[in-house]
């Protein structure tokens, strides 16, 4: 989404970015188990001696999950049968963070549409 620095934003405009961050909102909130990480695949030797692979030929082909946390890179080596439910895990994650850069630019032009506060007309004081 395009953010465009607006001063003055009509009622319907602003309630239709309300109604956008209500719907993200409710997006954010169906996501189901995510994590942060990537897959990818390497070739291995296996480590028979009798193997072309232990020979220069073609290494087996196996798949590493990698993560950072508190600044150290872990890895894991993911079985096949659990490389669809890793790789959806992680595509969870990048929808969270779909949802979040929206969610932001949809806050920001609201709040930009807002005039500052001493834009504001002050109200005035109630008769005496």
């Amino acid at each position: 989404m395009d953010v465009c620095y607006i001063t003055s934003m009509t009622e319907v405009q602003r309630r239709r970015l309300e109604q956008q961050r209500d719907a993200l909102l409710a997006r954010l909130h169906a996501l189901p188990n995510l994590m942060r990480g990537s897959v990818y695949e390497r070739g291995r030797k296996c480590g028979r001696a009798s193997c072309t692979c232990a020979q220069g030929g073609p290494k087996h082909p196996t798949r590493q999950l990698t993560v950072t946390l508190d600044g150290t890179t872990r890895s894991r080596y993911v079985r096949l049968e659990e490389l669809a439910e890793v790789r959806a895990l992680i595509a969870t994650y990048e929808e969270l963070w779909a949802i979040v850069n929206a969610l932001t630019a949809v806050n920001l032009a609201l709040l930009h549409s807002t005039p500052p506060r001493e834009w504001r007309v002050p109200a005035r004081p109630a008769p005496r």
